[in-house]
């Protein structure tokens, strides 16, 4: 969902090949490779382990040569042991009646009869990953991102994942991811220790798997869970972005929802948290500059992505005053027209009170405008 290529966002199909005939896979892959958007690597099965599962792929396609006990035993270990969330396609020169049961019970994803074209091979890939992320559409993913400094973007980011993962039996796993990885403050906010740790993954992005993640993610007694770093202001951020999406990804997998604190500065990996997000919200105040720079923010994102992206922006801190100072509503829809989403009211002592103790604002003040005006923005009321 998040790992898409810089240049043009679109998801690339990277196929993980697992065959023992290295040279017929090769001779694929060079067919392969003429293809737009289409990553094919060779993989030995036996090099597939639950200790060290390869994960960076969407699908795998298994070269299932004979019906041999050995050759069946380690296709049986390969389905064990491979990751579960990725499906797998089968190629064989025939399958039995009793082989293809036995494929279903182990949940294959479908089976091919060889020998066949790349363009058939590709097509099943394709509609077997569409089937997939069909089934992943209940996840929802918000990325907020500030217009300038100091507008409460990263109050409305955590405000958001504790409306969105709600309570009881409403109750919906939530992550709360924090990008600014230098100076980000949604731990410190939530009185949590950051646990991203970035120096264990720089040289090798693939080393991060479901259990690691766990591990570096911080549990706040409201049942989010934190995703942040803490790095020293002198740490250099020119990594490869794999580093941050394969985190996304695997995050993809194991929540519900995921809100995204995003900062104003880019990084590698920016334009593949935005257009893998369902949402992108545009935080500014309601000042004429502030007004402005965000406009002129999401126009570019718009550009940007060829309109497939539409952030939407939202006033926050707003205050209206008694006689009539400050903008009215009908200048700031004039100045954003479609892209408003919303005023989020000002409400400076809960907001300050909740950052000092380290808990969200609604337990501060259960019936806060802050939790009310951003819920009715969420549901598109």
């Amino acid at each position: 969902m998040f790992t898409r290529s810089v240049i043009d966002a679109r998801r690339m199909l990277r196929i993980g090949f697992v065959t023992q005939d290295m040279k017929a896979g090769k001779k694929l892959r060079e067919c392969i490779e003429k293809k737009e958007s289409v990553d094919l690597q060779l993989i030995d099965s036996k090099s597939v382990t639950a200790a060290r599962a390869p994960r960076n792929f969407g699908i795998f396609v298994y070269d299932l040569e004979d019906e041999k006990k050995e050759t069946l035993g380690e296709f049986d270990r390969f389905m064990r042991e491979r990751p579960p969330d990725i499906p797998v396609i089968v190629l064989s020169p025939s399958a039995s009646e009793d082989l293809v049961r036995w494929f279903l019970r182990l949940r294959v994803a479908d089976w091919l009869a060889t020998p066949l074209s790349p363009g058939e091979l590709l097509a099943a890939c394709g509609r077997i990953i569409s089937q997939t992320s069909s089934q992943k559409q209940d996840l929802r993913c918000l990325t907020f991102m500030g217009a300038r400094g100091g507008v409460g973007t990263t109050t409305l980011a955590i405000t958001a994942a504790l409306i969105l993962s709600g309570s009881g039996k409403k109750h919906a796993s939530t992550c709360l991811v924090d990008l600014d990885l230098v100076s980000g403050a949604c731990a410190d906010y939530l009185d949590l220790k950051a646990n991203w740790q970035f120096d264990e993954l720089i040289s090798n992005p693939a080393r991060l798997d479901n259990h690691m993640l766990d591990i570096m993610l911080s549990a706040h007694p409201t049942g989010i869970s934190v995703l942040a770093s803490q790095r020293k202001f002198s740490d250099l951020l020119a990594f490869d972005a794999e580093v941050v999406t394969r985190a996304l990804d695997l995050a993809s997998q194991k929540f519900d929802n995921i809100v995204v604190d995003l900062p104003r500065f880019a990084g590698a990996w920016t334009e593949n948290v935005i257009a893998g997000s369902n949402e992108v919200y545009v935080v500014t105040e309601a000042t004429i500059p502030g007004l402005k720079i965000a406009r002129r923010l999401v126009t570019e994102i718009i550009e940007k992505f060829d309109g497939e992206v539409q952030p939407r922006i939202i006033v926050n801190k707003y205050e209206r005053s008694l006689f009539g100072s400050g903008l009215s509503g009908h200048e700031v829809n004039e100045i954003l027209q479609k892209s408003f989403a919303g005023y989020v009211r000002n409400d400076p002592r809960a907001a300050r009170e909740a950052i000092d103790r380290g808990v969200p604002i609604n337990s501060i003040k259960s019936r806060s405008v802050i939790v009310r005006d951003l819920t009715r923005i969420l549901k598109g009321k």
